[in-house]
């Protein structure tokens, strides 16, 4: 079952990003549509070792989401100060 950490900041969820980038997970999809970036973003990365999948969705009003496994959504929160995890 996917959890969600909500109203993260931009900066931090491209920092997050970045990071899991560093750690082996590839990009296995981004959002391409005309309002790419401006309203909307997607991004889903996947450990290729385990097949963990991490969603990172943005838009301009509530900022960064991320959804994954509730063991995942625990550990960024507690090394970036995020709000606590909800189920989707």
């Amino acid at each position: 079952m996917l959890y969600k950490i909500e109203h993260i900041k931009t900066e931090t969820w491209h920092q997050i990003m970045d990071h899991l980038q560093t750690l082996g997970f590839i990009e296995t999809y981004q959002y391409t549509g005309m309002d790419a970036g401006i309203d909307y973003q997607r991004y889903d990365l996947q450990n290729p070792v385990d097949g963990e999948l991490i969603i990172f969705e943005w838009d301009n009003w509530l900022e960064g989401e991320i959804k994954a496994g509730i063991d995942r959504l625990d550990v960024l929160r507690e090394q970036y100060q995020l709000s606590a995890p909800v189920k989707t």
